[in-house]
């Protein structure tokens, strides 16, 4: 009898044992929903957004939920002035400030979700910068610097505090990738209880296949980036942003 023989004995011989939680001796077949969902967030809009913003802070995330746009917009300024106010001070200088602070990243501004959010974010002093083409080795220069981005999503997941961020367009994946925070705003219409509903809605629409086709590339993005070495030690934003912000708000009256 072979190694590999011999190895495959002993796991069946294994599995055999009956005080084993798993695989349960007698299961009964999954239903079809249980087979094609992992998750689930059961719940009205506003038990999913909480469930959503639970499952960020467990990924050491933040988020707010918000009831209206109005408050969306001005969490959104609030937000990026702390954390400009937490840059400057983290420098401890007599003059902190640099011009780069006040740069956001950020989507195309008639995808932002809030209506006049990019006139508002002006106004404070803030510049949004929209990146057109980052095979310019000036543009990819300049946005290196900038320490905040902001964007919507494709759909949010409230089972595992996910959202969807797609490269379609004018829609910069350095936004949600380059900076070190990453403001993210997300109505109630794109949040879904699970990744396995918005498929299934994408689906029956008849937009998925196009949806996939036409984006260069679709990210999930869960919490912080993280990275661990060999002995588990975990550093946060070494790929990514090592803050994630989410603002979560009813759009149901805009």
């Amino acid at each position: 009898m072979s190694v590999r023989d011999i190895t495959l004995a002993r796991l069946r011989e294994t599995l055999r044992q009956p005080h084993l939680p798993f695989p349960p001796a007698q299961s009964e077949p999954l239903t079809h929903a249980e087979r094609m969902t992992v998750t689930h967030a059961p719940g009205h809009i506003w038990a999913q957004a909480q469930r959503f913003a639970q499952e960020l802070h467990a990924v050491k995330g933040s988020c707010e939920l918000l009831e209206t746009v109005t408050e969306a917009r001005l969490s959104v300024v609030s937000r990026l002035q702390l954390w400009l106010e937490e840059e400057q001070s983290a420098r401890k200088t007599t003059d902190p400030e640099r011009p780069e602070d006040w740069e956001v990243l950020c989507w195309p501004l008639d995808q932002l979700q809030i209506e006049g959010l990019p006139l508002i974010l002006k106004d404070v002093g803030f510049k949004l910068i929209e990146p057109t083409d980052l095979h310019d080795p000036r543009q990819r220069e300049h946005i290196r610097k900038v320490r905040a981005g902001i964007t919507t999503v494709e759909a949010a997941f409230a089972s595992t505090g996910s959202f969807v961020v797609g490269g379609r367009g004018a829609n910069a994946r350095a936004a949600s990738l380059t900076p070190f925070r990453h403001l993210v705003v997300i109505p109630f219409s794109r949040l879904f209880a699970t990744g396995e509903d918005w498929l299934a809605q994408m689906r029956h629409a008849g937009k998925l296949d196009a949806y996939v086709r036409d984006s260069r590339n679709l990210s999930i993005i869960t919490g912080p980036s993280k990275s661990a070495d060999l002995e588990g030690n975990l550093t946060m934003g070494v790929h990514g942003p090592k803050v994630v912000h989410a603002i979560l708000f009813d759009d149901s009256q805009q």
